[in-house]
């Protein structure tokens, strides 16, 4: 398991999964704007899977877009 402050020095690892998932959720979904709502989301999600010891880049996008795909067809508050 990663401690917490692993996940702290590498960013990085967070950042690219939620580049990942983020850039192919829009080419999807091309009428998503870059601030929507669901983007605050998805990195929250990935930051909580890397705090919880996930450092697998490629797993942590396909994560993130399940994460998307379930927030299809629930009305934002």
């Amino acid at each position: 398991m990663i401690a917490k402050e692993s996940w702290m020095d590498s960013p990085d690892i967070a950042a690219t999964a939620f580049a990942r998932a983020w850039s192919v959720y829009r080419l999807i979904h091309s009428g998503i704007d870059d601030d929507d709502a669901r983007r605050a989301g998805l990195q929250r999600f990935i930051r909580q899977r890397c705090e919880a010891g996930e450092t697998d880049t490629e797993l942590l996008a396909v994560e993130g877009l399940k994460y998307l795909k379930g927030l299809e067809g629930v009305p934002e508050d």
